[in-house]
């Protein structure tokens, strides 16, 4: 069973997400103790470093890990954040990072076979693309050709969060291209293949992964927390309800009209954005609900509304809903408050993307695959080893490994 190690792990969702393919987890860090408490709770405290990541010893991860995961902190990069990029106070806590992974290397004498680093869409944007190009480099430099790909949690989940993840593997393992193809995709957007023909001069490739899918399976009445729905005391009073309608834009009025139209009670999400110097509600009304984000700032909180003929009932949406927004069931430790649960969980990742990611980049890597041996590289790539292309990424290129 090959092992992993997760940095920035958080309340473990990228363990939760993995294991069941086939993955051990044997080494993990964070730095919180609010979120290690969960972590243990969940999994046990074997494995886990409460500390931050300048200070894990090297020593300290076991040898053979062969996937490094990294969930680095986006605040520096985030549009709703501070704009300090990559090497702000936050978010520089990748260059350590990569860094443990190039000490790891030179010291078992092989690097971990993959990586995966994730983040938010501003990072391929951040400081002008200099920040991610950074990022990969350093990969490269270690060994590693590089795919960017975004993956949405509404293709599994109804939440709109869309992620970009870095898929690093050892350049000389085929089931990665050795060129980008260049073509626009919801896997592979227009801001990925910008960065990918404004950065030539990187080693990146295409891992074999198929799109994912449309939307989800399940729509946000599957979420609903019914034990905090039946608590009155958690509702808006009627008069505050009707007051926020009063003074919404005709657009979101509208919204609240479209969904009472419907037979039976149905869900929308909103959030509390101030315009033009007022608080006023904004619906999401396609059955999704918006980005989860730490409760830090009256615009993070998401409000589940219901409706229902002409009856709008609003409340805070709880942790429960939080976290079955991110795939999790299991309950949090006895004791923890509601707005730390909201906290964990808005500051994760989304567990059925994760794990649909890690079972098409990584799958070949365990023991569970179909044949237990490395598939070949895709077709196109070994036919034109060695001969010329036209690339939309690049200008006319020899193509081979470098």
């Amino acid at each position: 069973m090959p092992t992993f190690a997760e940095f920035f792990a958080g309340i473990g969702l990228v363990r939760m997400a993995i294991e069941p393919l086939g993955w051990q987890c044997c080494f993990a860090n964070d730095i919180s103790e609010e979120k290690a408490s969960v972590y243990t709770h969940w999994f046990g405290s074997d494995h886990l470093a409460i500390e931050d990541v300048r200070d894990v010893q090297i020593e300290d991860v076991p040898a053979g890990v062969a996937l490094f995961t990294a969930s680095f902190p986006c605040i520096d990069v985030s549009l709703a954040g501070n704009r300090n990029g990559i090497n702000g106070r936050h978010s520089g806590a990748v260059w350590p990072f990569l860094d443990l992974v190039a000490r790891y290397s030179r010291r078992t004498g092989a690097a971990p076979r993959a990586v995966l680093l994730e983040n938010v869409v501003g990072l391929i944007a951040s400081n002008g693309g200099r920040d991610l190009a950074g990022v990969i480099r350093n990969l490269n430099q270690i060994g590693y050709r590089c795919d960017v790909v975004l993956v949405d949690a509404k293709s599994f989940v109804p939440q709109s969060r869309p992620r970009v993840f870095i898929i690093g593997l050892q350049d000389g393992d085929p089931t990665i291209t050795r060129f980008p193809a260049g073509e626009e995709s919801r896997l592979r957007p227009a801001a990925v293949i910008k960065f990918f023909r404004q950065n030539r001069d990187l080693c990146f490739g295409e891992s074999s992964i198929p799109l994912p899918p449309r939307m989800p399976l399940i729509g946000l009445d599957s979420i609903v927390d019914w034990l905090a729905h039946n608590q009155a005391e958690l509702w808006w009073p009627p008069d505050k309800v009707a007051r926020l309608i009063s003074e919404m834009n005709p657009i979101h009025r509208e919204r609240l009209r479209s969904l009472g139209r419907a037979q039976g009670p149905r869900y929308a999400t909103m959030y509390r954005r101030v315009r033009q110097g007022r608080a006023v509600g904004e619906i999401r009304a396609d059955g999704i609900a918006g980005c989860l984000r730490t409760p830090v700032g009256g615009s993070s909180v998401q409000f589940l509304v219901e409706i229902d003929s002409d009856r709008i009932r609003i409340r805070p949406m709880t942790a429960i809903e939080y976290g079955r927004l991110q795939g999790v069931t299991l309950d949090l430790p006895a004791g923890f408050r509601e707005r730390q649960g909201l906290h964990a969980f808005g500051d994760a990742v989304c567990v059925p993307a994760v794990r649909w990611l890690v079972g098409h980049a990584f799958q070949h890597l365990t023991e569970s695959g179909p044949t237990g041996k490395r598939p070949l590289g895709p077709l196109r790539d070994r036919m034109l080893e060695g001969k010329k292309r036209i690339s939309s990424v690049g200008a006319r290129v020899p193509i081979h490994a470098r």
